[in-house]
């Protein structure tokens, strides 16, 4: 069992293809909880991922206001195909996948 935050999409053509994944762990020192750096992973691979039992994720939002980060909505995998991932489906843009940044303007490695 894992939990993730998703910061950040690259997409192609407006889809997203791949995700900014970050592992929630605990500290090993104290009874708080630290957030490791993002992987860039394909949208297969997170979805596999959150598939497996017991794996959660939320999104994490940038607070300008607190200069900090913060758990967002709770993101599940959606059947069809393919398969793909989403917050609570209310038709708002806030904390939703695609309104996270687009890394792909800023670090694509």
């Amino acid at each position: 069992m894992a939990e993730y935050r998703i910061t950040g999409v690259w997409k192609n053509g407006g889809e997203i293809t791949h995700y900014a994944v970050h592992e929630r762990v605990r500290n090993s020192t104290n009874d708080g909880y630290t957030i490791r750096h993002a992987i860039k992973m394909r949208k297969a691979d997170v979805v596999a991922l959150l598939e497996t039992r017991g794996n959660t994720a939320k999104t994490y939002l940038w607070n300008y206001g607190s200069a900090s980060w913060s758990a967002g909505a709770d993101v599940t995998v959606v059947a069809g195909t393919p398969k793909f991932l989403r917050t609570t489906h209310d038709g708002s843009v806030k904390d939703n996948l695609l309104h996270l940044p687009d890394y792909g303007y800023v670090w694509n490695p």
